[in-house]
């Protein structure tokens, strides 16, 4: 039986570019508005910390194995 291989690649983008907007809006809104920024900044960093742990790529006796790398 084949083993079935998936990644969360675009999640993980999409968390990144989010913490990045908000870390560049972060010093313009208003300080009670920087508040609920740094919430969300809080929640995003869990939610990568999370994806990070439970979707590591899988140990077959001390290897690592991944995706290869597109080439552009």
């Amino acid at each position: 039986m084949a083993k079935i291989n998936f990644t969360l690649k675009n999640i993980t983008r999409e968390i990144t570019k989010a913490e990045k907007k908000l870390r560049a809006i972060r010093a313009k809104v208003a300080k009670s508005d920087q508040k609920k920024v740094d919430l969300e900044l809080r929640g995003l960093a869990k939610c990568s910390k999370l994806v990070a742990y439970f979707c590591r790529p899988l140990v077959h006796y001390g290897q690592t194995f991944s995706a290869k790398p597109k080439k552009k």
